[in-house]
């Protein structure tokens, strides 16, 4: 079975680019206006000690890594590259003596949502403050099983969805933006770059729409 992916890309909400927050030392953490309330489940902030936690459902992340979210360093452009994990220490990471990952490109996942964001640490201080900028529009990827297979994934140059059937194809690069369109069951592939990509192909006999997501190299 293979593994079919939707994408979709969800509306900023906050405008286009980028979003900056910043909490500042000795302000409530419990307060809404400091907390970064990213989905209905992620409402990250920080107290006056430890690290980030998700005030949705935590008071502190003391002896326990932040919930609802993981962070890789990185960009979504490389997604399925990303090695994730759970942060329990965040002064290890980011603080400005040693923190090596303050100031470097990582990417924010939603794990309840899946949803992906670009994410950069601009400042950390033992005091409880910090800031952050993310993109204000999330990459969500969500699987689905498929039995209309696409091959050879990966692949170098042709790509061929099985079947005699026609589709109206679009190809997307892994930061949403359309880079190809065309009707067929087979795409080439050999001008682009090496990375991965999403396939949408929509059945025109009956509509229903395939989305895979593809590595090529």
């Amino acid at each position: 079975m293979k593994k079919l992916l939707l994408l979709l890309l969800i509306a900023p909400v906050f405008g286009f680019g980028q979003i900056t927050f910043t909490k500042s030392a000795n302000t409530n953490a419990s307060l809404p206006e400091n907390q970064d309330r990213i989905s209905e489940t992620v409402w990250l902030t920080r107290g006056t000690r430890y690290g980030i936690y998700n005030a949705y459902d935590q008071t502190s992340i003391k002896n326990q890594p932040t919930s609802g979210i993981k962070l890789a360093l990185g960009s979504t452009e490389s997604l399925s590259t990303l090695n994730f994990e759970t942060i329990s220490q965040w002064g290890k990471k980011f603080n400005g003596l040693d923190g090596i990952w303050l100031n470097e490109n990582l990417v924010l996942y939603l794990t309840e949502t899946n949803e992906y964001y670009n994410f950069t640490m601009t400042s950390w201080q033992n005091n409880g403050s910090f800031s952050y900028t993310r993109s204000s529009t999330a990459l969500s990827i969500i699987d689905y099983s498929n039995t209309t297979t696409i091959y050879p994934n990966p692949t170098t140059s042709i790509l061929i969805i099985e079947g005699n059937k026609e589709y109206q194809i679009e190809v997307y690069d892994m930061v949403g933006n359309k880079i190809m369109t065309l009707t067929g069951n087979s795409i080439n592939m050999e001008h682009l770059s090496s990375a991965t990509y999403i396939v949408k192909a929509t059945d025109k006999s009956n509509n229903e729409e395939l989305t895979y997501k593809v590595v090529k190299n």
